[in-house]
């Protein structure tokens, strides 16, 4: 699905446009809320899946492309943890 985002989460799905910096910027926004909400959610873009999950009691892990501390928010893209801003720059 070149172009286009498939965000999935409980409940349901969303399809986004993933055109552009732009678009997937609001795409990652989008999933990391879904996330937050719904406690994980699956990005697709790119042809790559992603999971995204809030980490439970302020348990923190390392980023396996910086080292620095992934947040709140936890991105799993083929079995490697990524910083928000790590996750980012691979789906450039």
């Amino acid at each position: 699905m070149n172009g286009v985002a498939r965000i999935s989460f409980e409940g349901g799905a969303r399809l986004m446009p993933a055109q552009n910096r732009y678009d997937r910027e609001l795409v990652f926004e989008e999933a990391e809320f879904v996330a937050r909400r719904h406690g994980k959610a699956t990005l697709e873009l790119n042809r790559r899946n992603m999971l995204i999950s809030a980490m439970k009691g302020g348990a923190m892990a390392a980023c396996a492309q910086c080292a620095q501390q992934v947040g709140p928010l936890c991105f799993d893209v083929g079995g490697r943890l990524l910083c928000r801003r790590c996750v980012r720059k691979s789906a450039r």
